[in-house]
């Protein structure tokens, strides 16, 4: 069973350095998500953490010392699971907090030019957004990035295509296992979708997504459109245009089929009917627009 202690570690670590928080917050959330707490026990556990120098208190506001912080990086090694069943999304906005100034850089070249949507993740709600406070979402720095992951904007996912450009130039294969797959079936998938990849000499980047996913990226170069092709014919849906957005789409779902002759049965391209695919491994198109 978790601390109150080392769940307000996580608290305050996750939170960072400079952040304080008066003693109401913290038992608001302890009586949430640990157990309900009197006001008394709440200042004699923040008081401890306190003299050990983990914490420190100005002007009753509560925040994590340099110390507390490095305590915390080791110790939630050792309790990192016990604390995922008491408040998953704070462990997983640490830990990207820890991630990404070491990868921003990185990142950043996938971002370049493009506007950009983040996979937003609180305790209560998790959404996708590609707007903040009315305007879409550009990242030009790392200050920027570092920006929206601090405020829980933790997984960023580029447009496929630069601004004021009507057409890709991100392929994107996003591979996502209905609740009753086997995580081991969908690393394979994986495996294979990358190798379909390289052999036909994408240069491909696999990126892990959510919780159980991945999606795997090909920077395509400039072509013209072929004369002959025309878009599939999908159940349900209407006379597609043709356009790159369709033609990306629709090589998504050429890929699907080369991996099902390598693993059968398994996967799909059908977006549509979600109930019929809880034991599929769906390659998503979706984020061909």
């Amino acid at each position: 069973m978790i601390k109150p202690e080392d769940y307000l570690l996580l608290m305050f670590s996750m939170k960072g350095i400079g952040k304080r928080v008066d003693l109401k917050h913290v038992k608001e959330k302890v009586s949430r998500d640990l157990k309900k707490i009197s006001d008394e026990e709440t200042k004699k556990i923040l008081d401890n953490l306190v003299a050990q120098n983990f914490l420190e208190e100005v002007n009753g506001l509560y925040g994590i010392t340099k110390k507390g912080k490095e305590f915390f990086a080791e110790r939630i090694k050792e309790i990192e699971t016990e604390l995922r069943k008491v408040n998953e999304p704070w462990v997983i906005v640490y830990k990207a907090k820890q991630y990404y100034p070491f990868v921003a850089d990185t990142v950043l070249e996938f971002c370049k030019n493009r506007f950009v949507g983040f996979y937003c993740l609180f305790t209560e709600k998790r959404f996708f957004r590609r707007d903040f406070r009315g305007k879409k979402i550009v990242l030009n720095s790392v200050k920027d990035l570092m920006f929206f992951i601090n405020i829980h904007y933790i997984d960023v996912i580029p447009c496929v295509h630069r601004i004021g450009v009507n057409r890709p130039d991100w392929l994107v294969v996003d591979i996502d296992p209905g609740p009753k797959v086997d995580f081991e079936q969908t690393k394979e998938v994986a495996r294979v979708t990358y190798k379909i990849f390289e052999k036909l000499e994408l240069n491909p980047a696999i990126k892990f997504s959510g919780s159980r996913g991945f999606q795997i990226w090909s920077l395509i170069k400039d072509f013209e459109m072929p004369e002959e092709y025309q878009p599939l014919v999908l159940r349900g849906e209407s006379k597609r245009e043709k356009n790159y957005f369709s033609l990306f789409s629709d090589f998504v779902r050429i890929i699907q089929r080369e991996v099902d002759k390598e693993i059968p049965k398994i996967t799909t391209s059908e977006i549509s009917r979600k109930e019929e695919r809880e034991d599929k491994i769906l390659l998503d198109s979706a984020s061909m627009k």
